[in-house]
């Protein structure tokens, strides 16, 4: 599936259960997330549909440490050179200095199966790689017309949300929580509190659109029910 336009300059990538994003940029376009380990060239396949080369890519920020998320950033730097940016608390992971903790299944029989199901089949580690770039909290990153930075532990301690803060702003929110079969919590946490507490914290913030590592987007009227579920 290729890249599709969700918001005004950002396009997103369905790479098998996990979404990517595309941010355009005046000198080129940002990578959001990067897929497990191994599976970076479903990713330059799509740049390539998309009329894209991988040194179009200037930067590549990274939401979080699971595999899914951070499995093809070794990968995918070598092949488009481009920088890392990540919060620290998950930063440590990926560049392999901080052991892996594994998370917990959120209450319920599917996610305890699905949970299961991917501990068996997917490695808790991904590559190591560097991370140039250490984001925090409030910060506005220097990209795609203005981007802030909402940290949102629970899911992973280093976990991020991103508002692009144009056009009737975007909120990526992804794994905070999923919108695979409806608007669910994440299948596994941290920290249980912490990912309801930072779910109440997005709730807060007024936008017109909401993307998710999981699930489809929400915009419009539709974009309200995120406010309404999680306040």
């Amino acid at each position: 599936m290729p890249f599709r336009l969700i918001f005004p300059g950002v396009y997103e990538f369905a790479n098998g259960i996990v979404n990517n994003w595309l941010i355009e940029d005046d000198d080129g376009w940002t990578l959001i997330d990067t897929g497990y380990p191994n599976k970076q060239q479903t990713i330059l396949d799509a740049l390539t549909a998309f009329g894209k080369k991988p040194r179009d890519i200037k930067r590549i920020l990274v939401t979080h440490r699971h595999p899914d998320h951070a499995g093809g950033l070794a990968a995918l730097k070598q092949t488009t050179g481009a920088p890392a940016w990540m919060h620290p608390l998950d930063a440590g992971v990926v560049r392999g200095q901080v052991p892996v903790k594994r998370s917990t299944p959120s209450p319920g029989v599917l996610p305890w199966v699905l949970y299961h199901v991917m501990v068996n089949l997917v490695p808790g580690d991904v590559p190591p790689a560097e991370i140039e770039n250490e984001i925090a909290d409030g910060q506005v990153l220097p990209f795609g017309g203005g981007l802030r930075v909402i940290h949102t532990p629970g899911h992973s301690a280093g976990h991020c949300a991103f508002l692009l803060e144009r056009d009737g702003n975007l909120l990526f929110a992804v794994d905070a929580c999923a919108n695979v079969m409806g608007l669910t919590p994440s299948f596994v946490y941290d920290d249980h509190a912490q990912g309801r507490e930072s779910l109440r914290k997005l709730a807060r913030i007024n936008f017109d659109a909401v993307c998710f590592g999981h699930g489809k987007v929400l915009s419009g009227a539709h974009a309200k029910k995120f406010n309404d579920k999680w306040r």
